[in-house]
């Protein structure tokens, strides 16, 4: 009776396990309608591990039927992204490498076959006892080609048997000095398989650093070993200077710094390569990309680690008595450094500079260079005054006591600020250079700060920039402030007639209006450190309004020598001022505006001289006004009586009457009109005179004249002049003492 098969609870065997049975062509293609339709099924459930297992069994599913080609079209994709590698299911995906591996030796394809040989290397896979794991043979059956195939291996797409790693000894650096950094490369290999050699490693950097390339050389020892790792200590040359290397490896780009020691990695070893290397730029160092390049008579291969991350290193491993000693990185930055500008060992001084300068004043200063460095070096000065363009001094370098003009290289900045550069050419080793500046102070006091800048470089190291910087703040103060008096004088000269005035015919083009004389008094207080030489003061007359003329002239008759004034001390000047109205009929306040112009210098022999430009305020002169002039004469010893005289002016156009009353007093007695009055015509004047005796000595005394002006009913304020003190209630006159 023939078996009958119910298949409502187990399937056929065909559709239980479709390996585990023989099928005819129809079959395979009906397992891979379905293997399609499901990975379509998954895939848009997004559903990875299942569409990936499903790729995977069709992949094998074209190999049991030979069909080489579609199987590595199908398993090369997969191998290349697949999620087993970073999720660590090493068993499913080891037995996909194979798979890739036996597919692309059935191709010809060896870039895949070395890629997947690479790879199986790693012993993060179960070994094969009866597998050969020696990497420089897998190619080893394959036809041989003319051109070797080279292959390049992203350390960030594949498991890899080599792990290559750098740190730089420190995270700041200085340029000229030396770095200390390593690389750190270690086999993760099977322990079945060969040592496998690296032809040469070259690490690459961002920031301006030289490319460092390591070369294998079998003679070089290491320093030092313990256990599996061992540390070499390497040093970098230019290629030109790397003879010792193997020609036929050694590089002879110049952009790389060059090394060599023994790179044959057996399973589980570990090499620490520790170098120096010296920094050019300032900036961010920072490691690229790290090299491993593998050359076989058959093939070539370079494995490339570039991101960050893989390149990470957490120990830094030293060499001491007792062997090797570990230190943690402890950063995540281990892989670059900052490095900043070289400290200058230039030195730059300012032997001359004193504590504070004065405004307008010609300055000459030192500077003084100093090569504290270990190398003869080539040196260029720049000197600014940093501050805004018009209150700032400009810098000016000096040759043979006169301004620059061969050497000096007047410059701006990016702010207009004038910058003045000298070349002072190559300074030995310990030499001192001296060169000097000057520059002109403003008019204003002012505090500008001082820049000055060295720009060389060593002549063993012309590619390296340095700069030093010196900024030092000036001061510049005031060298003197001054106070004024203005005392009007008695005109000896005959006023002009009223009733005789000169027409239009008789004018000669000159001044004919009323006339004053002012004495204008200057005392100038010195604000500087140390004496100064006064060499000239001069008042000047630098505008007049409401039609008037004015004449200046020193009261001291002759020459006036050069007086030193000390700091915190006065010196006095007095000026005759003669003014004059145009026109007669002119009775407008006049103003005039003036300057006083002091010239002076420094105590030193040598020390130019400046004008400094001092203020006066303006003299305002009311040309209508009555007047009360005091004048003293010189005291009759005989008698003791002191001649007094007070002349009392009418320059208005009207007539006016005066009240005129000299008070006694208890410190004086005096002969003369004690009450009187007086009728003055227009433009005309008149004096009346006493003779005080004064009754105390060694003190001002105020002889209380009173002038009464009846018709304005005013009373009029009495103005002292040559030796007199005055205020608002009188002149006063001094009595000396009894000798």
């Amino acid at each position: 009776m023939p078996a009958i098969y119910d298949t409502f609870l187990i399937q056929e065997p065909l559709r239980q396990d479709p390996f585990a049975v023989t099928h005819n062509p129809s079959d395979t293609a009906t397992l891979l309608e379905v293997y399609n339709k499901s990975s379509d099924y998954f895939t848009k459930r997004s559903r990875r591990r299942a569409v990936e297992r499903l790729q995977y069994e069709t992949g094998l599913l074209y190999m049991r039927e030979g069909r080489w080609k579609k199987a590595l079209d199908v398993l090369r994709p997969l191998w290349q992204s697949v999620s087993w590698r970073r999720e660590g299911w090493w068993d499913l995906f080891g037995g996909l490498g194979q798979a890739v591996r036996e597919c692309a030796r059935k191709c010809g394809d060896r870039e895949t076959v070395i890629m997947a040989e690479w790879e199986s290397m790693c012993n993060v896979f179960l070994g094969n006892q009866d597998e050969d794991y020696d990497f420089s043979k897998c190619l080893e059956g394959m036809e041989t080609l003319e051109a070797k195939p080279r292959v390049v291996v992203r350390a960030e797409e594949v498991i890899s048997p080599l792990l290559s790693t750098f740190a730089f000894g420190a995270t700041h650096g200085n340029v000229g000095y030396p770095l200390s950094a390593q690389i750190v490369l270690v086999s993760h290999a099977q322990k079945s398989s060969a040592p496998f050699t690296v032809s040469q490693i070259v690490v690459s950097f961002d920031g301006g650093q030289k490319d460092i390339c390591v070369e294998h050389d079998p003679m070089r020892e290491s320093i030092s070993s313990g256990g599996n790792l061992k540390v070499y200590d390497i040093v970098l040359r230019k290629p030109t200077d790397n003879l010792e290397l193997d020609s036929s490896l050694s590089s002879s780009d110049p952009h790389r710094l060059q090394g060599a020691c023994d790179l044959t990695f057996s399973p589980g070893k570990r090499k620490a390569i520790s170098f120096r290397m010296v920094p050019k730029d300032s900036g961010i160092i920072r490691v690229a990309g790290i090299n491993s390049s593998i050359e076989t008579n058959s093939f070539g291969m370079s494995h490339v680690v570039s991101q960050s991350g893989y390149m990470r290193q957490d120990d830094f491993w030293t060499t001491i008595a007792e062997g090797v000693s570990r230190r943690v990185t402890g950063s995540d930055g281990s892989n670059e450094i900052r490095i900043h500008p070289k400290p200058p060992k230039v030195q730059i001084k300012l032997p001359t500079l004193k504590k504070e300068y004065l405004t307008d004043e010609k300055i000459t200063l030192g500077v003084e260079i100093t090569n504290e460095e270990d190398d003869d070096a080539e040196i260029t000065i720049e000197a600014r005054f940093l501050g805004q363009a018009d209150v700032a001094p400009t810098w000016t370098w000096v040759t043979d006591r006169e301004p620059s003009t061969g050497c000096d290289d007047l410059l701006s900045d990016s702010k207009n600020r004038p910058m003045s550069r000298i070349n002072l050419g190559q300074i030995y080793q310990s030499g001192k250079r001296k060169v000097e500046g000057i520059f002109t102070a403003k008019a204003l006091p002012t505090e500008a700060i001082l820049e000055v800048k060295a720009l060389y470089h060593l002549l063993a190291e012309p590619d390296t920039p340095i700069s030093k910087v010196l900024i030092q703040d000036v001061v510049f103060d005031r060298p003197f402030e001054a106070n004024y008096d203005f005392q009007p004088c008695v005109d000896t000269k005959p006023w002009p007639s009223y009733f005789n005035a000169i027409t239009d015919d008789d004018a000669d083009g000159s001044a004919v209006g009323l006339r004053q004389i002012w004495q204008a008094t200057a005392r100038l207080a010195s604000f500087a450190p140390e004496p100064l030489v006064i060499e000239h003061v001069g008042l000047e007359v630098m505008d007049t309004q409401n039609g008037v003329l004015c004449e200046i002239s020193s009261a001291s008759s002759g020459h006036v020598p050069e007086a030193i004034i000390p700091p915190n001390d006065f010196h006095e000047r007095r000026y005759d001022t003669n003014v004059q109205k145009i026109d007669l009929d002119d009775r407008r306040s006049a103003a005039i505006q003036f300057r006083l112009e002091v010239r002076w210098r420094r105590q030193q022999t040598s020390a130019p001289s400046a004008t400094t430009i001092v203020p006066v305020p303006d003299l305002v002169i009311p040309f209508g006004e009555p007047r009360v002039l005091a004048a003293v004469g010189p005291a009759h010893r005989e008698a003791e009586a002191i001649p007094l005289a007070y002349t009392i002016e009418n320059p208005s156009t009207h007539v006016l009457n005066f009240e005129l009353t000299m008070e006694t007093d208890d410190e004086f007695a005096f002969s003369g009109p004690k009450s009187t009055s007086l009728n003055l015509v227009p433009v005309s004047r008149h004096t009346i005179r006493y003779n005080v005796i004064p009754l105390v000595r060694g003190k001002w005394i105020m002889p209380h004249f009173r002038v009464l002006d009846t018709h304005f009913n005013q009373v009029l304020r009495v103005h002292g002049t040559g030796g007199m003190r005055s205020d608002r209630k009188g002149a006063s006159i001094w009595v000396d003492t009894e000798e």
